[in-house]
């Protein structure tokens, strides 16, 4: 668990330190918002000072720092949730957030599939590949229905479904590591019960041999005390 954790947060630090670069050369706004007092927002000056190929790379560089903070978050809180008295309702809450960041980081991934396909497609159209079919210079807005307009490439289901069977197999070897500590801590209490129970017996039957000698030895002293009468 602490071999998987280190590798989670130096995978998750290495994906901040990429994006600090480009955050720290973020052009100063300007045009109308500007002139009218309005500070604009610097992450719109930096997207539209982006190619298509840095914002598709920026867009993946995000999605991946928020599946990275996912499964290290989620390592964090399942190893807190043992110390806690109800361990499942808390596991299931940190899995829901886990699954919350990764839909997340999927549409931001899914954004960044779109734009590499228009650039492909624009690219193909000057180069007389494909006239019937233009693409527009510019990428459209985000949208979370991405997905389902655009195709991805067979790479990048390969990728999703190798991702999501990563997820499925991590999820079944928490399951079964949980089942097999519930197991263990039955079996243990199990035997203390019946360690128990046999010192109680063991502990009866001790206390009646020792009543019974002392009958006897009292019976044997009145008899005795007969005799000299």
């Amino acid at each position: 668990m602490s071999r998987r954790l280190a590798t989670l947060l130096l995978t998750l630090c290495a994906s901040c330190a990429m994006l600090a670069p480009a955050r720290a050369q973020e052009p100063a706004p300007a045009g109308a918002a500007g002139q009218a007092g309005v500070e604009a927002d610097p992450g719109d000056a930096t997207a539209a000072a982006e190619t298509p190929a840095q914002q598709a790379a920026r867009l993946k560089a995000q999605g991946q720092t928020l599946r990275d903070e996912a499964e290290a978050t989620y390592v964090i809180t399942e190893a807190t949730c043992y110390k806690k008295f109800l361990v499942n309702r808390c596991i299931d809450q940190a899995k829901a957030a886990r699954l919350d960041t990764i839909r997340r980081a999927r549409e931001i991934e899914a954004e960044a599939r779109r734009i590499e396909l228009t650039e492909r497609q624009r690219a193909a159209a000057e180069a007389g590949h494909g006239a019937a079919t233009r693409a527009p210079l510019a990428p459209s807005a985000p949208s979370s229905t991405s997905e389902a307009t655009v195709q991805p490439t067979p790479e990048a289901e390969r990728l999703r479904a190798q991702r999501e069977a990563d997820l499925q197999k991590a999820e079944r070897e928490a399951a079964a590591a949980r089942g097999a500590k519930d197991a263990a801590r039955a079996s243990e209490r199990a035997k203390a019960e019946a360690d128990a129970a046999k010192r109680a017996r063991q502990a009866a039957e001790d206390r009646a041999r020792y009543e019974k000698r002392i009958r006897e030895y009292e019976e044997e002293q009145a008899r005795d005390a007969a005799g000299k009468r």
